[in-house]
């Protein structure tokens, strides 16, 4: 059966609702001067550069898109500083933005700035430093232009059923045309970049802190706080501490034996969950040990997944079966198996492989990840126990846990951008995710034209069979890596906090998610 856009959405549960989203407005209290301990920090805000967790984290405080995702109601698409939209044909979308969008240099939004937004100039030209990123998100874009001062048509290489979700995540924050200019560099707009958002950037000390502040002209509504620090503080401890003494209001990367020491404190709580990412370790396939399909097929099996989940997070997360996520709706492939964890048949496989103990390094970073060094080394003991000799590395930045040759193993995740392959996997390991243009560790011809079909069909009986197909090539057939278990965000706060964690690595602490 075919499926015209607005059904395929049905399916989702993203319909757009056109009109004015009233946020939540802050109250007349005094507005708190947050402090978010962190693990880390991005070493700069354009998403044109980075699609890591932590760069996540900020995007929502400074960007706004086109359209806006309402998390605290069914994650519908909802008007964002676009006021309505519309499909004139099969590859044509015709955008109304919103009149009265302040930027944070006080510059009112128009239509030019969201056509240079997504213009060459800032997307898919070769050379260009946001080319790799913008062509995960947005190669099936052909053009874009300012019809009037209002109106901003984007035209489609072929038609996409998924282009309203392209506009409301990332690489789509609107930026401003003039500011972007002004900056002169790409490098310096990094440090500094005027968006729309509800706070604006302030500072940013590398290793230390980066500091927004209120945009007080923010269309949706006044910011629920005066600013918001992002303090670096690398140790666990050290940011229960922190929340602890008060020198932090919201403090991330909780691990599950921290939550009883944070909520004996009355006035503590620890908050989130799993999110729409799985934790993964990534294969480099090209060289090596890992060049042999069944050592890889040997690693995944060698995995007991239920018993990480049990002993190191308590049974607060979950083994997904395989990359995919519920949240993709009819897409989701309910009855694929779980992942399989059978030592006898990992060393099998070890042995008709010939493998005789040579060395396979394992990179990490040690606090990327809620418990990561604790899972590596898990992982590690796993798998020495049917044979395999692992090395663990512990690496200090993603230039080392890339470097080449990429013989390794590595950790990874893997987020779910929009509910679809092509918004998740193909992002990550398509001809131009980070797998292949960072890493460079795997790659597959069969994936590849795959997610060239994905990214007209609309069948949806054609669509799943193709999703599973995608599921199986990862699991069984040439693994760039395995799942681990759905990743955990957890948070400590402080109780008088009204902040609200979302199903994504996004911290939201804008006036659209204040509680009610």
């Amino acid at each position: 059966m075919n499926m015209t856009r607005r059904n395929y959405l049905k399916v989702m549960s993203a319909i757009p609702l056109l009109g004015t989203i009233a946020p939540r407005i802050a109250n007349s209290q005094p507005r708190t001067d947050l402090i978010i301990a962190v693990q880390d920090n991005p070493p700069q805000l354009d998403p044109l550069r980075l699609t890591t967790n932590i760069t996540y984290r900020l995007a929502a405080s400074i960007y706004d898109t086109l359209i806006r995702i309402d998390y605290l109601n069914g994650e519908r698409l909802v008007p964002g500083l676009a006021e309505s939209w519309h499909q004139v044909d099969a590859r044509t979308w015709d955008v109304v933005i919103r009149k009265g969008v302040h930027f944070h240099d006080g510059s009112v939004m128009t239509s030019e700035d969201v056509a240079y937004t997504f213009g060459p100039e800032r997307m898919l030209t070769e050379g260009l430093p946001g080319q790799s990123i913008s062509r995960q998100f947005f190669s099936v874009l052909e053009k874009v232009a300012a019809l009037n001062e209002s109106t901003v048509r984007f035209v489609t290489k072929q038609a996409d059923p998924l282009f309203e979700f392209r506009l409301s995540n990332w690489t789509s924050q609107i930026i401003s045309k003039a500011a972007f200019q002004k900056a002169g560099n790409w490098d310096k707009w990094a440090l500094s970049p005027v968006g729309t958002g509800p706070y604006r950037v302030a500072e940013v000390k590398a290793g230390d802190r980066i500091r927004l502040v209120a945009h007080d002209q923010y269309w949706g509504g006044q910011p629920p706080f005066s600013s918001l620090t992002f303090k670096v503080m690398p140790e666990a401890a050290s940011r229960v501490n922190a929340l602890a003494a008060g020198d932090a209001h919201i403090i991330t990367e909780v691990t599950p034996d921290q939550i009883a020491t944070i909520k004996g404190h009355g006035n503590l709580d620890v908050v989130g969950g799993p999110i729409n990412n799985i934790r993964c370790v990534n294969y480099g396939t090209f060289g090596g040990p890992l060049k042999d399909v069944r050592i890889r097929q040997a690693l995944n099996l060698s995995i007991d997944r239920e018993a990480i989940a049990k002993q190191l997070f308590s049974g607060m997360v979950d083994v997904p079966r395989g990359f995919q996520w519920q949240a993709y709706g009819d897409m989701f492939v309910e009855n694929f198996p779980m992942p399989a964890y059978d030592p006898d048949a990992a060393k099998k496989l070890l042995s008709e492989a010939g493998y005789s103990g040579a060395p396979i390094e394992y990179r990490i970073l040690a606090n990327y990840y809620t418990a990561e060094l604790d899972v590596a080394q898990t992982l590690q003991q796993m798998w020495q126990a049917v044979g395999i000799n692992v090395q663990l590395k512990v690496c200090e930045n993603w230039g080392q846990m890339f470097a080449q040759p990429n013989y390794a193993i590595f950790d990874g995740s893997a987020d779910m951008i929009y509910p679809d392959i092509l918004g998740s996997l193909w992002t990550n390991y398509g001809p131009d995710g980070f797998i292949r243009f960072e890493a460079k560790s795997w790659s597959n011809t069969e994936f590849d034209e795959i997610g060239k079909k994905l990214q007209t069909l609309t069948d949806r009986t054609e669509r799943r069979t193709l999703h599973e197909r995608v599921l199986k090539i990862f699991n069984e057939i040439d693994p760039p890596g395995t799942v681990l278990y759905n990743t955990p965000m957890l948070y400590g706060k402080r109780g008088d906090i009204a902040w609200l964690p979302h199903r994504t690595p996004m911290m939201d602490f804008g006036p659209f998610n204040m509680p009610a």
